[in-house]
């Protein structure tokens, strides 16, 4: 029964780098689908569409993978909630999030199609 108890809450990582690795490919990933385009995303913004799929990922490595431990699954997604609020808050703060989230295209102006647009 200890060794249950211990597998469960000790992290198969240190913690730094647990952080460490979740800030760097959470920054590919928005960088990545930046560079997607608009087209990928659909009606998902970047930041949405990362987290969803970083948590997802975190936890099936919390269940499955070499740190299988559930404080390590709980670290990762923290990490990722707490840097995604803090990085959206931050550009909102200071108008630039429309820099990295693009702007939607107007498809249809006064009844007329935007062809160059869609």
């Amino acid at each position: 029964m200890h060794t249950i108890w211990y597998d469960l809450v000790h992290p198969g990582v240190p913690v730094i780098e647990k952080v460490i690795r979740t800030v760097i490919v959470y920054a590919f990933l928005l960088i990545g689908l930046r560079l997607a385009g608009k087209r990928e995303l659909t009606q998902l913004n970047p930041f949405d569409l990362v987290v969803l799929l970083l948590l997802s990922n975190t936890v099936q490595n919390a269940i499955i993978g070499e740190d299988n431990s559930l404080v390590g699954g709980i670290l990762g997604a923290a990490t990722l909630l707490v840097l995604n609020g803090v990085l959206v808050r931050t550009l909102f703060h200071w108008g630039k999030l429309d820099t990295i989230e693009g702007k939607p295209d107007l498809l249809i102006r006064n009844g007329r199609v935007q062809r160059d647009h869609l």
